[in-house]
């Protein structure tokens, strides 16, 4: 009687600059936590010596840093070819633009399936020197690229118009998240009980990395003047979370503005969707974003969201269906939705059940591992989710 040949797993490098706390290191570890070992071994290769986000994986991962220094260090690319040829994996999957002149490197290493990943633009938040230096370098690697995955539909409009691709080479795969790790179990409940009273206390809540882009600074004034204007703001709170560079600067802002008993900065945390469902509104003032993984967090905890209306946002945030729009930079119209948002519980608890069903339909890593899965070649589990949350062809 003969025994069931053995299936060789599908070998996936992550090639990124780090694997600290963030987003992007979010979405790596879903692909791992929701893949089936059986089927698929993650690999994950740094460029520099971070890993203070590996307590999120789920399975064993193996971890390799191939130490690159700053500006242009060819030796990396040396370290990375000894590196691939040692491992011999089936699949590179690199993000962002500091890991795309890697795939070069790949193809010398013959790794069969190569794929690159932009979870946003290069400085597209601001206007850069020369914008065209970055976009004819991704036409030009892109030859080496089999699968060019975009996460939104803002960023999949510029890599057709600006990097002159189109599919099977160009996919639209949304960011997923785990819902069921963040569903609120009685939402409904808590709006309930504050429908009752418009003056009751509100808390907002803020995720994000203290960074330029993410525009804290806004977001604090704007709280402030609600507060200052407004007496439904008065018994309110706002939750800043994250760390980063700019925690000293924002800090001192919120004494500068006497606003110590309304706005706190409670920096890093690993309790992200306790945070989440003990709040009633999500808020971000970002001055881009391609598809944060946060508004998808928030919206699964049936939070209404009020963002700036940059980037990929309003593919997620539906203005007045499951939030509201600001204009970026606008310190008044994001005081007013402030004021909205504490003063009209019920339009609230509207926004956050129609967000729950988004996320629910469009966004859930299940949807997320099955379309990069077969990029992969892996043969998906037919007893699991065979969905996908991709939009092109």
């Amino acid at each position: 009687m003969s025994t069931p040949r053995e299936v060789r797993k599908t070998r996936v490098v992550h090639l990124v600059y780090s694997f600290g706390v963030g987003g992007l290191e979010r979405v790596i570890a879903n692909l791992v936590n929701f893949s089936d070992p059986d089927q698929v071994e993650h690999i994950v290769i740094t460029q520099i010596d971070d890993t203070s986000f590996a307590g999120q994986l789920k399975h064993p991962v193996q971890f390799y840093c191939i130490d690159k220094q700053d500006g242009l260090d060819l030796s990396s690319h040396y370290r990375f070819i000894r590196l691939l040829r040692d491992i011999r994996p089936d699949v590179l999957h690199t993000y962002n633009f500091g890991t795309l002149e890697y795939h070069a490197a790949a193809f010398l290493a013959r790794v069969k399936i190569r794929v690159h990943a932009d979870h946003g633009m290069q400085s597209s938040y601001k206007k850069i020197t020369n914008p065209l230096k970055y976009e004819l370098f991704r036409r030009a690697i892109a030859k080496f690229i089999r699968y060019y995955v975009v996460v939104s539909e803002d960023l999949y409009g510029w890599a057709t118009q600006r990097i002159h691709l189109k599919p099977p080479k160009l996919r639209l795969i949304f960011n997923g998240i785990d819902t069921a790790e963040f569903a609120h179990p009685d939402r409904q409940r808590v709006f309930d009980e504050r429908q009752a009273d418009v003056g009751d206390s509100r808390t907002f809540i803020c995720v994000g990395r203290l960074v330029d882009v993410k525009n804290h600074e806004l977001l604090i004034r704007a709280f402030a003047r609600a507060v200052d204007s407004n007496p439904v703001m008065q018994r309110c709170q706002l939750k800043i979370v994250g760390d980063g560079p700019l925690l000293d600067q924002l800090n001192a802002l919120v004494t500068e503005l006497g606003c110590e008993s309304h706005i706190q900065l409670l920096g890093s945390r690993d309790d992200i969707p306790a945070l989440l469902k003990s709040a009633d509104v999500f808020v971000l003032s970002s001055r881009y974003e391609a598809q944060p993984m946060t508004i998808l967090e928030a919206m699964a905890s049936g939070l209404p969201v009020i963002a700036t209306n940059v980037g990929g946002v309003a593919t997620v945030v539906k203005d007045q269906v499951t939030g509201m729009l600001v204009d970026s930079e606008d310190v008044a119209q994001m005081a007013m939705a402030l004021v909205t948002a504490a003063s009209a519980p019920e339009r609230m608890l509207q926004y956050g059940r129609e967000g729950v069903k988004l996320v629910n339909k469009t966004f859930s890593v299940q949807a997320m591992c099955a379309t990069y899965n077969r990029l992969y070649g892996v043969q998906v589990n037919p007893n699991g989710d065979g969905s996908e949350n991709s939009l092109s062809p």
